[in-house]
């Protein structure tokens, strides 16, 4: 997905797109290079040349931990088989 720009006050995670052409969706899970999550994508801002990437993070710790150099990737959310619920008839 991109690196990371800044954390702001409220802890949210921004994070330079870096191929604008695919951009993520919103709700996807945001990991690091060890596959550990780091939060979901909640929204995406800037121009369209060059957007960025507003990331809520899963633990207010993670934020801490995060260097300006992370890139950090997004995982797609797996698909299911199941169409809707199904019931048990007894």
């Amino acid at each position: 997905m991109g690196s990371v720009v800044h954390v702001t006050r409220s802890n949210y995670i921004i994070v330079k797109i870096s191929k604008s052409n695919e951009l993520p969706r919103i709700g996807v899970d945001v990991v690091d290079a060890n596959n550990e999550v780091i939060g979901k994508l909640i929204d995406i801002i800037g121009p369209v040349a060059q957007p960025f990437a507003v990331i809520k993070p899963a633990k207010p710790a993670i934020t801490s931990l995060l260097k300006s150099s992370t890139f950090l990737f997004y995982r797609l959310p797996r698909r299911s088989n199941r169409k809707g619920k199904r019931y048990e008839l007894h």
